[in-house]
């Protein structure tokens, strides 16, 4: 919207001077509040009771969904709620104003004189504006196939009404209304009512009741006879005022002759019973069925007091099945309405559980079945028949019929029986059993079947054996991983002496070789100590030899010298 303004208008600079009266920069931003409104409708469906008054329907109908016209007067509308909806004001505010209805019936309900109609006055939006829908069959298109239209009118004179420009007729998939009748009229729509059937009884009832007072009111005020000649002045003064121990002035003692009325009631009130009767034999309501009669505790037994009760409660019965068409007519209705204007999904309580339920996925049910509850007897005989089927149940389980009964039937009894008693949340006492978890699986998993004795019997004994049988297997086991494990302690055991003797072997060639290294080098230092000592021999002797050819020598000399000096000594 602010740059179609800037478009058509001019720079925002031109439009919006700056404070001072300068012109804003033309780089300016423009700002504006804005209020932004959400609307969110909330559709419900609704079921309005009708008044009778209101309603009409041709002559030969025989029910409204196979009938070619009916009608309905809505005078609940003022002028502004009808203009507010969308109708042309020019031709509400030209209607008449309703001024409400004379008929018997209304006249009848309205017991505080508000069946006139309001705001008449100088506030007119407030009056009441008579509105029809009426739902005809007519081939209105010329196609030879008449179809339902609804069309509104205005006022006593019918005038079609106009709304968002077009006139109010529009094509229509069903009537939507549903009606019923306590008393049926075979072939007929309007039915008889209650009051149809026991008002002529109540009007007897009230003839003989009227009679019986005013014969016990001539009893207690008779009337007087009392001769002309023996009245005074005084005498017909104060017979016409009538209290108890009044004075009456005569001429004479026993001038008044008082007469005898006689007493009717011996024959009124058998009369009252008969109508009693016949009332309750219409209606169905009888003293048993409204409370405990003292005599039927004393004269009738417990069974016979059973059936007068169970034949008084029939015929109401009988008018409850009758109008309960009427409900399953209505909610045939409701369903078409929602499956039709539903716009979004719902979250509803649907058998204990909350879920979401989309009008909008509904299919087309041209055959649907629609359950009404009806009853089945008072709250004693239900307990008391849910309780027979319990022990058939119960009987069913201890001769071995679980494929019959299981844990959804035990569980439908005993809701039953909790819904029987008062308490509308069975969940509270036992836990439903087909009840899923987030993941799928039972919440509640029913426990395993309880088997034979000769079967647990032979179940343990061939448990035992199999736990025999693993003993004896556990200890063969364990004496295998025994001997595993001293063999592997054994192998580890000659792997280490072998590893142990190949370094001790290792170790010894090393060792052997270092003295086979040292014994070499000891030979090697023998040899040369030998060789040395050899050659420390080889000289010694050489030496001894030489010193012993000395000697020998210096002996050889010797003994030559010593026989020379003889010789010189003779020369001398």
């Amino acid at each position: 919207m602010a740059d179609m303004a800037t478009m058509e208008n001019g720079s925002p600079a031109e439009q919006f001077p700056a404070a001072g009266g300068l012109p804003a920069p033309a780089d300016a931003l423009m700002v504006h509040d804005v209020t932004i409104v959400t609307t969110r409708k909330l559709a419900q469906a609704k079921v309005l009771g009708v008044p009778p008054e209101e309603f009409g329907i041709e002559r030969d109908a025989r029910g409204i969904k196979d009938c070619n016209y009916c009608f309905h007067e809505i005078v609940t509308k003022t002028e502004s709620q009808l203009i507010a909806e969308g109708y042309d004001e020019d031709q509400i505010k030209a209607l008449s104003p309703y001024t409400g209805r004379t008929d018997i019936e209304t006249m009848e309900r309205d017991t505080v004189e508000e069946h006139s109609g309001a705001g008449n006055g100088l506030n007119s939006a407030s009056r009441l504006v008579k509105l029809t829908e009426h739902y005809i069959r007519v081939d209105l298109e010329g196609t030879g196939r008449p179809c339902l239209y609804q069309v509104m009118t205005g006022g006593d004179q019918g005038e079609i009404l106009r709304k968002d420009g077009k006139e109010c007729i529009e094509p229509f998939d069903t009537i939507p209304f549903a009606a019923t009748t306590p008393v049926p009229i075979p072939h007929r729509f309007v039915g008889r009512s209650i009051a149809d059937l026991v008002m002529p009884l109540q009007r007897e009832k009230t003839a003989m009741k009227r009679g019986a007072l005013d014969n016990l009111y001539l009893h207690n005020n008779p009337r007087v006879e009392v001769g002309e000649d023996k009245a005074g002045p005084s005498t017909i003064n104060d017979l016409l005022v009538s209290r108890p121990g009044g004075v009456v002035r005569t001429k004479s003692v026993g001038a008044l002759n008082w007469q005898t009325t006689p007493d009717v009631s011996g024959s009124v009130f058998p009369m009252l019973q008969y109508l009693d009767a016949e009332l309750e034999t219409r209606t169905g309501l009888s003293k048993q069925s409204q409370g405990i009669d003292a005599n039927a505790l004393q004269n009738q037994s417990a069974t016979a007091v059973a059936q007068v009760f169970s034949a008084s409660q029939m015929r109401v019965k009988l008018i409850a099945r009758i109008m309960a068409e009427g409900v399953r007519d209505i909610f045939s209705l409701l369903h078409g309405t929602i499956r039709k204007h539903g716009q979004q999904v719902q979250t509803v309580r649907l058998r204990n559980k909350w879920i979401e339920v989309n009008p909008r996925n509904w299919k087309t049910r041209d055959d649907m079945t629609i359950n009404v509850g009806l009853g089945t007897g008072s709250k004693a005989q239900q307990f008391a028949q849910t309780m027979a089927i319990a022990n058939v149940q119960k009987e069913m389980i201890a001769g071995g019929k679980i494929n019959l009964v299981g844990d959804r039937e035990l569980y439908n009894t005993a809701a039953e029986l909790t819904k029987i008693m008062g308490h509308k949340n069975p969940d509270r006492f036992f836990k439903d059993p087909d009840e899923k978890g987030p993941d799928g699986q039972l919440v509640n998993p029913p426990p395993p079947p309880p088997q034979d004795p000769k079967v647990i019997e032979a179940t343990a004994k061939a448990q035992l054996e199999i736990q025999q049988m693993q003993g004896r297997m556990q200890i063969e086991r364990i004496q295998a991983e025994a001997d595993i494990a001293v063999q592997n302690r054994k192998a580890e055991s000659e792997m280490a002496i072998a590893q142990m003797k190949a370094r001790l072997d290792a170790q010894l060639a090393l060792l052997q070789y270092g003295l086979d290294e040292k014994s070499h080098a000891w030979k090697m230092v023998l040899q040369g100590v030998q060789m040395e000592h050899d050659e420390r021999r080889h000289q010694h002797d050489s030496e001894r030899a030489a010193i012993d050819m000395l000697g020998r020598a210096m002996d050889h000399e010797a003994r030559q010298t010593q026989q020379e000096q003889p010789q010189n000594n003779g020369g001398e």
